[in-house]
């Protein structure tokens, strides 16, 4: 089975060139598609050095979009989605795919470490949400490391989300559609955004944004 990995980044050279030669070197993606969305520093030209595949916005529409492009892009039987700041330990993204070749589940979701201090209201204000609408627990439901069948792809690109909402209506997809999902453990290390006010803005972003998405959910079926 071929397999693609999906790397959606934004303003990520410090971290993105380490994030792909793990892949490389990992040995376990067929082709790497990179998706620079919008970047204002040397992202896009170390994605394009680094994947077999780039695509380039000219401005910032967020991941939702950006990986969901990366989706139609690749060729992949099975599609993964790592995160550019993963550095070193984007190697570990071999471990969310043996459980879909063994038809363990349909979706499968990677554990991340963050390492600089994400504070957790979103992880819990999503948990909640989804275990009171559908009666899943989840540990993991916003880690954006994740794998999936190139037959559940068009399932997926139905999903309406604002940026940051993906994970979580990814999450609700899957659910709704009766899809097994399995969280695995796996030691990958998300850099984060750390506790100054860039991290605090990006921590409301994602809140807006997820929050954004939820609502649009109530209004219709995705």
């Amino acid at each position: 089975m071929i397999v693609s990995v999906i790397v959606p980044a934004y303003n990520e050279e410090k971290n993105i060139k380490t994030t792909l030669k793990a892949i490389k070197k990992a040995g376990f993606a067929d082709e790497v598609v990179g998706v620079n969305d919008g970047s204002r520093d040397k992202t896009g030209k170390i994605l394009e050095k680094y994947c077999d595949k780039t695509i380039s916005f000219i401005k910032n529409h967020g991941k939702t979009t950006a990986v969901q492009v990366g989706w139609l892009a690749c060729r992949g039987d099975i599609i993964v989605i790592l995160d550019a700041d993963l550095k070193e330990s984007a190697m570990h993204g071999a471990k969310l795919i043996e459980p879909l070749i063994n038809n363990e589940a349909d979706l499968i979701i990677g554990a991340v470490k963050n390492t600089k201090s994400g504070f957790g209201f979103v992880k819990k204000r999503v948990q909640r949400l989804i275990e009171k609408k559908c009666g899943v627990y989840l540990e993991m439901p916003l880690s954006g490391q994740r794998a999936f069948l190139r037959k559940h792809l068009n399932d997926y690109q139905e999903v309406k989300a604002d940026g940051f909402g993906l994970e979580t209506m990814m999450t609700l997809k899957a659910i709704e559609k009766g899809f097994t999902i399995k969280e695995i453990e796996a030691p990958f290390v998300h850099i984060g955004k750390g506790k100054g006010p860039f991290g605090w803005w990006h921590r409301g972003k994602q809140w807006v944004e997820v929050e954004r998405s939820l609502w649009k959910y109530g209004k219709s079926s995705l």
